[in-house]
């Protein structure tokens, strides 16, 4: 199986319960033809570089999974006549995944961020001091005359003379 990764244009006045239900109908396409879901983002409605359809905004979707190369030929057809996506991108992420691994990393629970602060709050009650460094740290300052020396060898010389290149000079 291989990992795959499609970013979907969607149109921006679509209302959430229809992008819930294209996540769903996607979503499903993927579990049927024996692929797994990895995540599902909503980026929101952002600008486009270009009017696409006659709108110069869409809403993002990242569907990230693992399937065969026959998933990602139906997903890629669906889209084509689904009337709500704009444009969609696929791409191939990896060659071979392992989905017995795959399903015992997704098993583990999660700590959720809200957990994972609380924790880091618990253990370190007290701020860390912060050290100002720049005030210790010597630099050494240069003069304006050698960074002037320095400059005028590193660009190159400009002479009046013609160059030879082999070309007559009469036209």
């Amino acid at each position: 199986m291989r990992r795959y990764e499609s970013v979907i244009i969607l149109d921006p006045e679509l209302p959430d319960e229809d992008i819930q239900g294209f996540t769903e109908k996607f979503t499903g396409i993927i579990k049927t033809s024996g692929g797994e879901i990895i995540k599902i983002e909503d980026w929101g409605a952002k600008k486009l570089a270009y009017p696409v359809k006659k709108r110069d905004r869409g809403r993002y979707l990242l569907l990230d999974f693992v399937g065969l190369p026959a998933l990602i030929a139906e997903l890629e057809r669906q889209f084509k006549i689904t009337e709500e996506v704009m444009k969609f991108l696929s791409v191939k992420v990896e060659d071979k995944v392992d989905l017995g691994a795959f399903r015992k990393d997704t098993d583990k629970p999660q700590v959720n961020q809200e957990q994972a602060v609380s924790q880091l709050t618990d253990e370190g009650s007290q701020e860390p001091e912060v050290k100002d460094e720049a005030s210790t740290e010597q630099v050494p300052q240069s003069t304006t005359t050698e960074r002037a020396d320095e400059s005028a060898s590193s660009t190159p010389r400009i002479s009046a003379e013609p160059m030879e290149h082999g070309m007559d000079q009469n036209f």
